[in-house]
């Protein structure tokens, strides 16, 4: 079995202008899917990000430190949630995450886990737990994976151990597949997408006390130097 990301680019504003009982609806078939793929022994974890402009995004220029409050829809899509998922092949995973429910104007990507660890009941203990994505921006894919590389090499064994939670590394860009809705069908295309400002590398979780304390952290750290971390509290189940 090979391991996949299946993101969830969410309309915020479509999710925003849900009246409560079609969000309700939503949620209930998004935790019955997530149930649907553990039984079948093909979800590894799985998790919703609290609304974008909650979070923070973290990047240095030079000496300064920079601190962006969201929200972060580029495109009019943000992250809302993930599925990490075991499948035999792309296809498999791809026709996975064709049959997540989302509204008709999310999109999905679906990118191969390059590493990861994932630790049992995350959730077992209190407190927040603060999703981080490892973001980059460049031109090229060589040079996003450069950058990547390099972040990788300088953030090894250097996350905080009494409050690491797991994360993974994904495959370049060019190994994904995107799945949008047209009309009653789903298409998908092949990556890369680098047409947003940053991609996606990587993705982490902490346990802080606040997103302030998170951000504290992720200010001293690679991460920032090279690239930048979005940070969104996940929502508890």
């Amino acid at each position: 079995m090979t391991e996949y990301l299946v993101m969830m680019r969410e309309d915020e504003h479509a999710h925003a202008s849900q009246s409560p009982k079609a969000m309700s609806e939503l949620i209930e078939k998004s935790a019955t899917y997530a149930d649907e793929l553990r039984r079948a022994g093909r979800l590894k974890d799985s998790g919703r990000l609290r609304p974008s402009k909650e979070g923070k995004r973290v990047r240095r220029e030079g000496d300064r430190l920079e601190v962006g409050d969201g929200p972060f829809a580029e495109e009019g899509k943000a992250l809302g949630g993930y599925y990490w998922v075991q499948a035999s092949s792309f296809d498999e995973a791809a026709e996975l995450a064709a049959k997540a429910p989302v509204l008709p104007t999310d999109e999905i990507d679906v990118r191969p886990v390059m590493k990861g660890m994932c630790p049992k009941d995350k959730e077992a203990k209190p407190g927040k737990i603060f999703a981080c994505a490892v973001l980059g921006s460049t031109k090229t894919e060589e040079a996003w994976v450069e950058v990547m590389d390099r972040i990788d090499e300088e953030t090894r064994g250097r996350f905080p151990e009494a409050s690491f939670l797991g994360g993974l590394r994904l495959e370049p860009p060019s190994s994904g597949r995107r799945i949008v809705t047209r009309g009653e069908r789903r298409a998908m295309f092949d990556g890369p997408f680098l047409e947003s400002k940053e991609v996606i590398g990587g993705l982490f979780f902490v346990r802080m006390s606040s997103i302030e304390d998170a951000v504290r952290w992720a200010a001293e750290t690679p991460f920032v130097v090279h690239g930048a971390l979005e940070i969104r509290e996940l929502w508890r189940t």
